[in-house]
């Protein structure tokens, strides 16, 4: 999620209408090289997730997937897709603004380029952590304040995009496993193309 001028919604449903894979078809990365922390079948929350590209392929992995994102045409391309695939997960319409998790009910949370105004983040962060089981991972990726300006993706609002102090204050109650900020060509999709800033944070709610 970033910034636009008109509603939010309607800018996303038009931005998936493009095409089926905006931000490409492989999963992130991020996701791929955490993936492996993850136990078997485990419960996955996917958050602004998209069109579903990691969603997909944690399905495909074995894990039961929740996704979540204010576009309605995103998740019901992801349906699709997920149907054609002959997979099952859970594809659902959800502003986060208005989203109160179960607690402790998944044992992982994956935020990948993620972003929202400063107070909804924090309210978004804050919601992902109550929904992490004891021991649950949260995998995140978004764009570094750094990244402003660069023609690779992410919002054009500096208070969307994420720095250090903001990613630990955030998460101060899980244990950060890694947090690193990276500098390198980003290849996800028509959208997420070139040199760009990014912070990568691998965290653990503590065991009861």
């Amino acid at each position: 999620m970033s910034g636009s001028a008109i509603e939010p919604a309607r800018f996303w449903d038009g931005r998936f209408a493009e095409s089926p894979a905006v931000y490409g078809e492989a999963p992130n990365a991020w996701l791929v090289e955490c993936e492996a922390k993850l136990p078997p079948a485990s419960r996955v929350l996917c958050l602004a997730e998209g069109q579903g590209r990691n969603a997909l392929w944690l399905a495909r992995r074995g894990h039961a997937v929740q996704a979540l994102d204010l576009s309605a045409v995103a998740m019901a391309q992801l349906a699709r897709a997920a149907g054609a695939q002959g997979l099952s997960l859970e594809a659902r319409q959800q502003d986060l603004a208005d989203w109160q998790p179960t607690p402790a009910s998944v044992d992982a949370v994956v935020l990948v380029f993620a972003h929202f105004p400063p107070d909804l983040r924090a309210r978004v962060h804050a919601a992902a952590v109550i929904a992490l089981k004891p021991g649950g991972w949260l995998v995140l990726e978004g764009f570094a304040r750094e990244q402003l300006g660069r023609s690779s993706g992410g919002p054009r609002e500096l208070d969307w995009l994420f720095d250090e102090d903001a990613l630990r204050a955030d998460f101060a109650a899980l244990r950060i496993e890694r947090l690193e900020r990276i500098d390198d060509v980003l290849d996800e999709g028509p959208f997420h193309q070139g040199p760009a800033v990014r912070w990568r944070s691998l965290a653990r709610r503590a065991l009861a």
